[in-house]
Parts: C-alpha cells; structure tokens; sequence
C-alpha cells in the first residue's frame, strides 16, 4: 500500500530502491509477504511531499481491519484539514461486522436493504424494486475486474449464489469449470478458462450470498434468478422434492445440481428424467442411485461438466446377482449412445466406484477431456478389471486427480502419462499403496505435483519429474480435504494438523534436481526421509522445522540463485550429516567436491552464499564445546564461502602447472607484474604455499562486498566461525579493512587456524587488527602459514599494540600468582611459513618480544617497497622484553624488491639452522642473521644468493663468527659497468 501511495505521488527513484531493499531484507528475515510492515524514511518521504497540501484520501479498504495511514506518511490530523473517505466493501465482499472494527471513524455510514426498501441510520430513504437491486449487484460487479463485461460477472456471482445458498458445492474446486461449461463465459480454448479463473480469483468467494446473510438482505439469490429469468440453472435437494418425486428437468436447463440426503435415500433416479435436457452442459449428482451401466443422462449429447459424488449403482443395488457377459452386451450396443463423452470437459468422480466410465472403451471416446477427478474411487464388486485403465487417451487432459484411488495403482507404474503432453496438474495424493512414482517426465508442461499422504512410496527421482515443475507438495500428514480450481498446491486451512495414517511415510530420498521453474516446495511429517536434493532449482526459501523430518541426514541445494533463507535455528532437528548449499550457478560453480565425496562420520556443511545476509537464519554458537549450526560435535567440518562474481587468472608454480588463482581484476600493471613473477620466480612459493594447502575440515572463505558494520549481526556469526576455523581465505573485498573483522573483544584468536590466507583487499590496512585487548596464549596456536598478497593499503600485518597476557597458575596457598614458564605459551608455536607479496605499503609484519619462534622455516616477502623490519620489537602487556629471538628451525629466507628493509629482525637474531638466504633489491639491508651459535658442526655452508654489490656492503659487526658460514652466490648475468661519460653527444 505504501508502495502505490509513492507511485501516485511520483517519487523519486531513490525512493523507490528503499521499498526493494526492505523486500531484499525482509526476504532473508523470513518476513511474510502479507506482513511487511510500512518503512519510516519512505514516510517521511511521503509526509513531506504532502504536508502543506489538503487532502481528500478515497480509499477502498481490501483488509478486515482499520488502516492508520499514518504509518504510511500521511498526515490526517485533526487540524490538517485533511478526510479520508473509504469503504469496506467491493468485490460482493459482505461483512457484517465490519462496524464494531471501525474505532475511529468521524462519520460511519452503513447500507441494509430489502425488495422494498433501502434503509440508512435506521430511516427508510428510498422503494426498490428486484429490478433496482439488480442494478445495484450490476454496479458492484464493475469494480472487480474493469477488463471484463459487468453483465457476465454478475451472472458468475449469482450462479453460485445459487448453488451455495441451500448447500456447500464446493465452488472453490470448480467455480470457474461451472461457468465455462455453462456457456456463461463464453468462447472456447484457453481464453475462456483463463478469464474463469481471473474472476475466480477476484470475487470474494468467502461472503457468498448463505442464508446467514436473509436477515441483513430479506432477499434470496432465487429473487434475482428469476427477476433475470435465468430458469436454466436449477438446483434440487431431497428438502424440496415433494413425495419423493423429482420433477423432469426442463428443456432449457443448462446447469443441473441433484443433491439428496444419506440418510434418506429416495429410489432410482427416473431414466426419463433428463430425456428433454438437449441443452444441459452442467451435471452434479449427489447420493443418487442409478444404473452405472446406463445411465439417465446418456441422451444428453452437450454435457460438458459431470460431477458424481456417492453415488450408487442400481444394478447392485437392487439387483442380487450380475450376469457380467450381459453387462459386456450391454456396453457393446450402448457405444454411439455415449458418444456425449467426446464433448465432456470436466469428470469427477468421488466416493462413487463407477469403473464402468473408466473402462477402456469409454476413456478413448473422452478426447476433449481437460479435467478428470478420481477420489475414494475404486473397482465395483464387477465387471471391470481395473488393471486395464488406460489414461493414454487422454492427450488433451490439464489436470488429473486420483485421489485415495489406490486400486489403479497397479497399471499407473507402466508409463500411464505418455501421451499427456499438455497436463499441468497432477495429484495422487492419499494412494498409500504406491511404491512406485510413475515416470512423469514426458509430461512437459507439468507445473504441480502433489503426493499428500503417499505413505508407501519410498523414493522421488529427479528423473522422472518434467523440469517444468513449479510446485511439489509431499505432506506426510495426508491429503488435503478441499482442493482449488488453479494450479496450485493445497493451502494451510485445508491440510490436517496432525498424522491422518498410522503408518508414517516411507520416503528415504526425495531429489528435485533440475527443476529449474521449481518454486514452491511443501514438505512435512516424512520420518524417514534421509536425503532431500533441491538442487538448481528456483527455491527461495525453506523451513526445515516446519518440515518435521526428523531423520534428514543429507540436504543439497546447488545452483539456486533465487535462495534467501534456509530456516533452521534448532539445528539438531534435524540433525543433519551433510549440508550443500551454493547459491551460484553451474557455470560459476563448477564441481563441489566436498559434497559428493565426504566421510559420513563427520558432518559436514559446505554453504556457498552470495549475501551474508543468508546467514541470518542460521544458530551459529561460538560456545567452547564445539558448538557450531546448533550441533555439538567437535568432529563437525563445515566450509563456509561467502562469495561474488570474481574472474579468474593462472600463476605458474614450482612444477609448471597452471594453479588458478580467484580474481586480479582492478589492480594496476597487474600484466607487466605477472611477466616479471613468471620470469624470475618470485611468486612461485606463494602458488605452492597457497595451493598445497587446500581447504581443511572447518573452512572459511571470503570473496565479495560485505558491509560488516552495517550487518552486526552478521559479524558476530562470521566471529563465531572464525573461532572454530581451521583454514581462512579472504580475497577480493573492496570494503573490509581488517582481515580478522575487527574481532577486537575476542581474547583468543584463530585459536584453531592452520594456514590463512588474504589476498587483493585494497581497503584492508591491518591483516589482524588486535589493539584493544591482550591476547590469550592461545591465539594462532595452530597457525603454519601465512600467505599475504596484493594489500595496497595495508601496513601491518598484526598491529604494533599486539601483546599477550602472561600465563600463570594459582600457588598452592592460593594467595599468589606464579608465571608459567615460557613454553606454556601456545601463540604462534607452530608458525612454519611466512609468504607476503605485493604490499607496497607494509611497514612491519609481527611485532615480537618473547625470546623464540620455534618452528618459523620460510619467510618469503617480495615487492613490498616500504616495508622496514619484520619482526618489530613489541611491548609487552606484563613483563619484559627479550633482547635476541632464536629462529631454531628457519632454513629459507627469501627477499625480493624491499628496498626500505633495514631489519628482518629489530633485536639480534639468531638462525642456526638457516641453509638458504636469497636477496634481490634489498639495499637498504646491512646485516644478515647470526648462524654461528648452536649450529651443527657436520652442517653445510649457508647460501646467500644476491648482488656482489650489495653483498660487499654488508656490516659484519658482531657477526665475526658467522660470516665464515656463509656461501655467497651472484647472478651470472650481472649487471654491466656503467659508462662514466654521458651518452648523449
């Protein structure tokens, strides 16, 4: 509504994008459509396009409620001059206890009227005639659909007036059939079922003309059928038969309602009583008995709509004993007497066993059947083996029902659907003896499946669905009680509430893979459901705890694009052991690997999004016990990929093998850049480092444009999973500034991290940012490497205010405090590899005061031009800093185009084990480790390849004893001496 009030205002644009990001936000919620509510900045939009201005609001209210327009932006004060005038009624919609809903109303104006007289605040105004009345009706119908002639909808009001005044026909389920075949929508194809169903859907079906409603009319719909002379539609129940006779129905019948009472049931039907009905199209018979093998309406040659509902046969009924070769007769001379088949449009048969009209014979005469309803219909004690039904026939057919019908179910596993190529609707709910679904595929135009109450059928192929499904309703509940004319699946209302079997459904695997129109998905109380597969379909949302399947252990859903929200707050029901979602598609996508090959020991969840939005849905703790989606298992793996559409480009590694490698798009000289790594090798060590390490069992990457501060929420999820991660990807965000989203509160952090990796941020300044609080001892205590590349503004790598707390123990006597000695310190114990590249603003990367890093083998930095030491000397939180870090196991160092370094280490340094020491561009460096002290005495020489010039620069102070151990090592393509006069003459 806010939205229409903004486009009668004409707004700009801008307000317009407001209303299509709250739907965008409301989506991932999983806000009802139907209960949005109004946004407060397009209301002050609104407000101030209006203020200043009188205004006379006309308003016809759809809803059952008082409306403050408000909250839409609309100032109706008092003392604004401002009315709105606006109605409760339209589309034949009558409420009668709309008054005691309206509070604030000034003036309340209501409408009550009789054949004689209209009567306003209890004072009679006016004398109306049926006529006027009439009139009025005609009036009301112009305003549901101004498309469509007033005449005709008022003829579709009435008539099912009429059929609903005295009894309930059902005129949800065949509203529209009843006007088409009665002639009063005229035309034929699909136009005319169409506009059935418009003006199906718009009139208010819901306040229909019932005998509630004599009080507030003093008139029945009867008055205006016959001020309207519409005799032809006429409607008889067992109330209004006098004598238990039923009068013949007229020549100019069209339409032909007959419903009698269980309880009292007159005697056959009168073969004769439709011998004058030439013009009768609409036939419904209710608890009648009559010969199914010939029976009275066999002479109606225009019949187009037959509904029988408990029905029985005269011949079994009053008859003991059938001679079936005489009954065989019987068909054999009666074949051109049925020929009103070939015209017939709609058969619905319910609770009636009629396999007479099922038979072959007469199906194959049934070629413009569009609509066929079987429900609770089985085989008579008779006459028909019902293995021979045939529904091949049937090629016009659009919508098939075989409901509770079990009994066919033995021939509908033999490709009954091969020549339906127009069906659209198909439902088999409540058939508890169907192992089997049918192969359906060849039905091509299929939009609706539904198996309600399907309890025997074990498993859903994607195979034999058509990929034009749009809608698949599996409720293990049962089937719905009342069906609607549309194609549709059944609605809440009309679904039962609790287990309608006893035995619960047997279903193990239901797969809609590849149903790419597929929508709207209902699935409920399947027990034994394991595997659901809604793979690159067109789902957008799903609620696994509304689903009731309790024993779901595998859940797929790839390649849907449309996806906003997966529902599952209480993660251990169900208890899922695998869960694949990717919202790419397949050719963004490509393979996912983990979800077809995973150890079912471990759970598994492999999420690919494109809005962090997604995760809203998810309960993701961040407990100590391994809590993540809800499940306690300190085994669960999950991978979590938030991405974007990135391009990709290939960096040759060690073996001469292509590594692709996610996005370089944006960065400038990237192509020149490229030649020179590929010509000397500098980046090769990354592409090993990065790809050697794949994905480990908790994985998070972060590929695309998120904006954490305005998502806080959001956040604390990703801070949450970061604590659990094993391995971490950041690359190609153009908004985020710190690689550890500034997760300053969390005092241990990456605890679990292996290797990390980020790469092409060019807002991100600080890879860890952790100023504000001393870290735990144990943050980054698992970490081996470090790969950093293409950070245009970053200047750290962890902040120079990094620090730790110390560790400690109580003493015995509890008073005092006693300090752990420092290998109780668990951060960075494990820290193997240090590969940074392309930082052209790096200053320092770890700031470090403690006396080791124990397991450091590689540093590897290049093309990093302001980069000054590597380990800065930090402040400690408490205590002292140590005067000299030993690198015990650091055996390759490598350092390319760094010609601000002036330290790899600021404090003294020492690195017996080092074998390899390679330097280019690096001028500014004068010192090299010190490898004297504790070195094997059976050690080879250490190699340092780099310049002569450089080389011969280098400061030996207090390195006395270590220069010896040093093997230098220059390029033989040397640079050549410069000539010392200009060359320019």
């Amino acid at each position: 509504m806010q939205r229409i009030i903004a486009e009668e205002l004409k707004l700009d644009r801008s307000a317009m994008d407001l209303f299509d990001k709250q739907d965008e936000e409301d989506d991932f919620s999983g806000v009802d459509k139907g209960s949005r509510a109004e946004i407060p900045d397009v209301g002050r939009l609104i407000f101030n396009r209006t203020m200043g201005r009188t205004l006379l609001v006309i308003f016809q209210n759809g809803s059952d409620d008082e409306i403050d327009f408000g909250n839409f932006g609309i100032p109706i004060f008092d003392w604004s001059g401002n009315m709105i005038v606006w109605t409760f009624q339209g589309r034949f919609r009558l409420d009668l206890s709309i008054k005691d809903k309206v509070k604030s109303a000034n003036i309340y104006l209501s409408v009550s009227f009789t054949i004689s007289s209209i009567i306003r605040s209890a004072q009679i105004i006016d004398y109306l005639t049926k006529n006027e009345i009439l009139k009025l009706v005609h009036e009301e119908a112009s305003q549901v659909l101004h498309d469509i002639s007033p005449t005709l909808i008022t003829d579709c009001w009435l008539y099912l007036c009429l059929l609903y005044f005295d009894r309930d026909y059902d005129e949800y389920a065949h509203g529209s059939n009843y006007w088409v075949c009665d002639g009063i929508i005229p035309g034929e194809g699909s136009a005319s079922w169409e506009t059935g169903q418009r003006v199906h859907e718009a009139i208010r079906l819901e306040y229909l003309h019932t005998k509630k409603y004599i009080t507030f009319f003093h008139w029945s719909p009867v008055d205006l059928i016959e001020e309207k002379k519409k005799s032809a539609w006429i409607s008889v129940t067992s109330k209004n038969v006098k004598n238990q006779v039923i009068p013949t129905v007229p020549e100019d019948a069209t339409s032909y309602f007959l419903t009698l009472a269980k309880s009292d049931r007159l005697n056959a039907v009168p073969k004769n009583l439709f011998h004058q009905s030439i013009k009768l199209c609409v036939l419904r018979l209710s608890c009648c008995t009559f010969s199914f093998a010939s029976p009275p309406f066999i002479c109606c040659r225009n019949l187009k709509f037959i509904l029988l509902d408990s029905c029985r046969d005269e011949d079994v009924e009053f008859i003991d004993d059938i001679d079936v070769e005489f009954i065989d007769d019987i068909d054999k001379n009666h074949v051109i007497e049925w020929e009103f088949l070939k015209s017939l449009w709609v058969l619905d048969i319910r609770d009636t066993n009629w396999d007479w009209i099922l038979s072959p014979s007469k199906m194959v005469l049934m070629t413009e059947l569009r609509e066929l309803n079987l429900k609770v219909v089985g085989a008579s004690s008779c006459v028909w083996d019902m293995t021979k039904l045939e529904l091949t026939w049937l090629c016009n057919i659009q919508i098939l029902r075989v409901i509770d019908s079990s009994t066919f179910f033995t021939t509908l596993v033999q490709d009954p659907f091969m020549g339906m190529q127009n069906l659209e609707l198909l439902d088999l709910s409540g058939n508890s003896v169907m192992e089997v679904l049918p192969n359906i595929s060849i039905a091509r135009r299929m939009k609706v499946l539904i198996l309600d109450g399907c309890a025997g059928l074990k498993q859903v192929e994607s195979a034999a669905l058509p990929k034009s499904l749009e809608s698949f309703s599996f409720d293990g509940f049962g089937r719905a009680s009342k069906w609607k004319n549309s194609l549709h699946m059944p609605e809440k209302q009309v679904r039962p509430s609790v287990h309608a079997n006893k035995v619960p459904p047997k279903v193990s695997k239901i797969s809609l893979e590849g149903c790419e129109q597929l929508k709207n998905v209902f699935l409920r109380g399947l027990p034994n459901l394991k595997e659901l597969n809604l793979s690159d379909t067109a789902i957008q949302e799903l609620d696994l705890e509304a689903m009731q399947v309790l024993q779901l252990e595998c859940l797929f859903i790839l390649g849907c694009r449309n996806l906003r929200r997966l529902k599952w707050s209480d993660a251990g029901h169900p208890c899922l052991k695998l869960l694949c979602i990717d919202c790419r598609g397949k050719e963004e996508r490509g393979p996912i690997n983990d979800c077809w090959q995973y150890d079912s020991s471990q759970p598994l969840v492999h999420i690919v999004i494109t809005d962090s939005k997604f995760l809203r849905a998810f309960k993701i703790s961040g407990d100590s016990h391994g809590n993540i989606f809800g499940i306690t298992d300190s085994h669960q793996h999950f991978h979590i990929h938030l991405a974007s559409s990135v391009g990709q480009r290939k960096v040759i590694g060690d073996n001469g093998e292509g590594v692709t490698i996610l996005g370089s798009e944006g960065q400038p000289y990237m192509d020149v850049l490229n030649k020179v790594i590929e010509k000397d090798n500098g980046e090769a060590s990354l592409a090993q480092a990065c790809t050697h390490h794949l994905p480990l069992g908790r994985h998070i990457e972060i590929a695309g444009g998120y904006n954490w501060e305005s998502e806080k929420q959001i956040k604390r999820r990703m801070e949450h999973l970061m604590a659990k991660a094993e391995s971490f990807h950041m690359h190609d965000h153009p908004s985020v500034t710190t690689g550890n989203l500034e997760t300053q509160f969390y005092e241990t952090q990456f605890p679990n991290i292996s290797w990390c990796c980020i790469q092409r941020c060019p807002k991100l300044h600080t890879v860890f940012l952790l100023d504000q609080y001393p870290m735990g001892i144990d943050s980054f205590e698992k970490m081996e490497t470090l790969c950093v590349s293409h950070l245009l503004a970053a200047q750290c790598i962890w902040s120079r205010k990094l620090r730790f707390q110390r560790p400690f123990i109580a003493s015995p006597n509890a008073l005092q405090m006693v300090v752990y000695s420092f290998q109780s310190f668990n951060a960075f114990q494990n820290l193997r590899y240090i590969h940074l590249h392309s930082c052209p603003r790096l200053k320092f990367v770890l700031p470090w005061y403690f006396h080791t890093l124990a397991k450091l083998e590689t540093i590897h930095i290049t093309y990093c031009a302001e980069l000054r030491q590597i380990f800065l000397k930090g402040k400690p939180y408490e205590g002292e800093v140590a005067t000299s870090i030993i690198f015990p196991s650091l055996k390759c160092v490598h350092l390319h185009e760094l010609p601000m370094l002036h330290h790899i280490c600021e404090i003294d340094m020492f690195a017996p084990a080092l074998e390899t020491i390679v330097l280019r561009g690096c001028w500014s460096l004068m010192q090299l480790p010190a490898i004297s002290s504790g070195r094997a005495l059976d050690k080879s020489l250490a190699v340092v390849d780099c310049e002569k010039d450089w080389w011969d620069k280098l400061k030996w102070d207090g390195l006395e004893a270590s220069r010896p151990l040093f093997s230098p090592r220059h390029s033989r393509y040397y640079k050549k001496a410069m000539p010392r006069l200009s060359v320019l003459r």
